[in-house]
């Protein structure tokens, strides 16, 4: 029996001005799968992951997300979409400044009423659930997390964005470089971290990096260069 599809591009093409940032043909993940999209600056993984989430409209083509039609979803149901079913891993954390570390990882439980509800099934309390997920991403003293966010290091803060996408048992965890402030031996734990988490839930993980070594425990490796044939590309997606 073929495996349902997480995620179906076709034809997309995406341009910034005049400049063509993506143009991938065919891109299928499955549900269930845990995928690496390998890539330099520039390459276009930002900006596929944010087409994906939805947060950038896309010039053409058919891109459909856990049986979304992106081109056709109404605002409303792309809101609820990413709130419910959802995780994303922001490359430079996007976490409320004037926030705690545990309210940071909670945010996901505030806005939807669903994973609310997973995090509680798994942890009894969703609270419970965010001390379990840090816990395993090495930070061993919940009292830490009543700290504003402002007062963790690039690590540590990374470490909360990761939480904050993996709570509730999302359907799609979407992670951009999430390792990027991590040494080597953080690195690969975090990896493991993000691929027990999912395959344990079921869910379907996508990662992007530029690192070209290292990355164990993928079902899938993809190349973004191979994959965007976009003839001109900007490094303009940071987020």
């Amino acid at each position: 029996m073929m495996r349902p599809k997480a995620v179906t591009v076709r034809d997309l093409e995406q341009y910034i001005g005049e400049t063509e940032i993506l143009k991938i043909p065919e891109l299928t993940i499955n549900t269930g799968e845990t995928v690496c999209i390998q890539g330099g600056n520039g390459t276009g993984k930002t900006a596929l992951l944010r087409t994906l989430m939805g947060l950038t409209r896309f010039s053409s083509g058919e891109v459909l997300v856990l049986g979304n039609d992106l081109s056709m979803i109404k605002p409303s149901l792309l809101e609820r979409l990413r709130a419910d079913a959802i995780g994303f891993v922001f490359q430079h954390y996007r976490l409320v400044p004037y926030l705690s570390a545990l309210d940071n990882i909670l945010l996901p439980c505030y806005f939807s009423p669903k994973r609310k509800e997973e995090a509680e099934k798994r942890s009894d309390t969703a609270v419970n659930d965010a001390i379990r997920i840090i816990r395993k991403l090495s930070l061993k003293d919940p009292s830490r997390l009543s700290k504003n966010i402002s007062n963790y290091s690039a690590g540590q803060q990374q470490r909360f964005a990761i939480a904050r996408a993996l709570i509730g048992k999302p359907e799609l965890v979407l992670a951009d470089e999430p390792v990027s402030a991590m040494d080597s031996h953080g690195k690969k734990a975090v990896y493991r971290i993000l691929q027990d988490e999912c395959r344990a839930n079921g869910s379907t993980l996508i990662c992007t990096t530029h690192d070209e070594s290292g990355i164990d425990g993928f079902d899938r490796y993809l190349e973004m260069e191979t994959l965007n044939l976009a003839r001109e590309r900007e490094n303009r997606w940071s987020l």
